[in-house]
């Protein structure tokens, strides 16, 4: 069956067939779709039980000491954006456990969220102290909410049914001078290439888009949104690195997947080890050009 670009409607070209190999479910297949013009990878049937996808640990927060861990480690992010917005409103879509929402509260900014989960709402409205407006149609819940300066989504546009209209609506949103970041995997990246259907960042049914950097910056730009930084390079992104290779040795050689709440946490540390000393000789390949798992796109409105 043929099927259209939903960026830019061009027939697009079947590439291959994926299994859930971050939770182990090898028996059924998702076909992805590339679009021969803007390269645009997506899954043109979007499962109807979509949501029985995400299971309660993809939302379950971290304990407290875990969570400031990470946070701390996560001050690069909240730097990244203060080199062009040093204050003000700032709203992150799909916030999950709420670690950049925290960090940017704690950096002085007011923060709102846009998140769907039960558990992820209650956290963050009751411990992170975000403002938070629960909707599965972020697209939609921006438009009743007042202007930003920033608008941040990290790794969370590959998860919309409609990445389009968020644009549109985050665009729209935007104070002038204000920043959208957008972080998400790298569909040019060396490891794609390699490990094709494998790669654990294509995660599939979950992810429903690879977006190629430049389709966000051309179609961004007639919205009055100028890219200022790029980057496959920060922190976030050599830690895809990493996990990229971890996840598919830790496939291969003992069928164990990247979401295996069952798996003993010194197994966990084991390949996390095997997959940091593995990526070590590819590091320095993967963190030239744009050979990245992840890219990093800040767009600021004039």
């Amino acid at each position: 069956m043929k099927f259209h670009c939903p960026n830019c409607n061009n027939k697009s070209d079947f590439l291959f067939k994926a299994s859930d190999f971050n939770k182990g479910d090898l028996d059924k297949k998702f076909d992805y779709q590339r679009c021969p013009a803007c390269h645009l990878i997506f899954l043109p049937e979007i499962p109807t039980d979509l949501a029985d996808y995400y299971d309660d640990n993809y939302y379950e927060p971290y304990p407290p000491e875990t969570f400031l861990k990470i946070a701390k480690k996560n001050l690069y992010q909240i730097q990244m954006i203060q080199k062009f917005v040093t204050s003000g409103r700032l709203l992150e879509i799909g916030p999950g456990k709420g670690i950049f929402a925290h960090v940017a509260k704690q950096a002085g900014f007011d923060v709102d969220v846009i998140e769907m989960s039960d558990l992820s709402c209650d956290y963050l409205s009751k411990v992170v102290g975000a403002n938070v407006i629960q909707s599965d149609r972020p697209q939609d819940a921006i438009k009743i909410l007042d202007k930003h300066d920033v608008i941040a989504t990290w790794h969370n546009i590959e998860h919309l049914p409609d990445p389009w209209a968020f644009l549109d609506s985050a665009a729209d949103n935007l104070a002038p001078g204000g920043i959208l970041l957008i972080a998400a995997p790298n569909p040019d990246s060396f490891q794609f290439k390699v490990l094709g259907p494998k790669w654990t960042h294509l995660d599939p049914p979950r992810h429903l888009y690879l977006i190629p950097v430049e389709i966000l910056i051309q179609r961004l730009k007639p919205l009055g949104l100028k890219c200022v930084m790029l980057t496959h390079n920060d922190r976030g992104g050599k830690y895809l690195n990493r996990e990229g290779w971890q996840c598919y040795l830790m496939e291969k050689f003992s069928n164990r997947f990247s979401f295996d709440s069952n798996m003993p946490e010194w197994e966990r540390k084991f390949w996390a080890l095997f997959g940091f000393a593995f990526s070590l000789p590819l590091a320095l390949w993967e963190r030239t050009g744009s050979r990245g798992s992840a890219y990093t796109l800040i767009l600021q409105k004039k």
